[in-house]
C-alpha cells in the first residue's frame, strides 16, 4: 500500500505507515445500490443453470485412441489384403470392413453433447472439443432436426457456417431436450 501522505510503499495490514505514522486509508466498501450497470449486466449474464449428460461419453483422448485404431485397422486389412493365404485374406476383410465403423463411431461421439449452460437467451452445447451457443431468437435460430433412435428423441443442431453439429440426446438431458422442444417450437415426426 501507498502512504497519501508521504508516498512510501508500507505492508497493507499494519495500521499506519511506519514513516511518517499517517493512518492507512479506510476504504469503503460498495453498497449493493451503487452497482454500475456494466457490472449488473454481467452479473446477469453469469446466470446459467448447467445440466451434465447422465451417462458416460468418450473423451477426447478416447475419440482420438478411435481415430487411429481406424486408421491401423485399415492399413492392416489392406497389408494382409496382399497375401495368397485365405486366412489373412479373410482376416484383412474384417479389418476393412471394420475400419469405417470405429471411424465413423469416433466422428459420432465428437459431437454428442457432454454439457449444456442455459442462459435466459441462449443454450451453450459442450462437447468434448467444442462448445457453441445458440440463440432463443427466432431471426437466430440454428437449423435443427428431431429424430426419434432407441425410444429417445435425438436433437441435431447444426450450423451451417462453422460446419459443426451438435447432438443432444433425450437420454442424457431429458428435461433440457424437453425445453428446446418448446423453445424452438419443435415436435417428434
Amino acid at each position: 500500500m501507498i502512504c497519501p501522505k508521504c508516498g512510501e510503499k508500507f505492508d497493507y495490514y499494519e495500521p499506519c505507515c511506519p514513516w511518517c505514522g499517517a493512518p492507512k486509508p479506510v476504504e469503503e466498501p460498495k453498497s449493493a445500490g451503487n452497482v454500475s450497470p456494466m457490472e449488473e449486466s454481467s452479473e446477469k449474464e453469469d446466470e446459467c443453470v448447467t445440466f451434465e449428460s447422465k451417462r458416460d461419453h468418450d473423451g477426447a483422448f478416447e475419440i482420438a485412441r478411435q481415430h487411429v485404431c481406424s486408421i491401423l485397422s485399415l492399413c492392416l486389412g489392406l497389408f494382409l489384403f496382399r497375401t495368397d493365404d485365405m486366412f489373412c485374406l479373410v482376416l484383412s476383410l474384417f479389418f476393412v470392413i471394420g475400419a469405417p465403423f470405429i471411424f465413423l463411431n469416433a466422428r459420432f461421439s465428437a459431437k454428442v453433447v457432454h454439457k449444456v449452460k442455459c442462459y435466459k437467451d441462449r443454450f451453450v452445447l459442450c462437447t468434448c472439443y467444442d462448445e457453441m451457443a445458440f440463440s432463443f431468437d427466432k431471426a437466430n435460430r440454428p437449423e435443427m432436426k428431431i429424430s426419434v433412435f432407441d425410444g429417445y428423441n435425438t436433437i441435431v443442431f447444426q450450423n451451417s457456417q462453422y460446419r459443426k453439429t451438435f447432438i443432444v440426446c433425450e437420454r442424457d438431458f431429458p428435461e433440457v431436450v424437453v425445453a428446446m422442444k418448446r423453445v424452438y417450437g419443435i415436435s417428434a415426426e
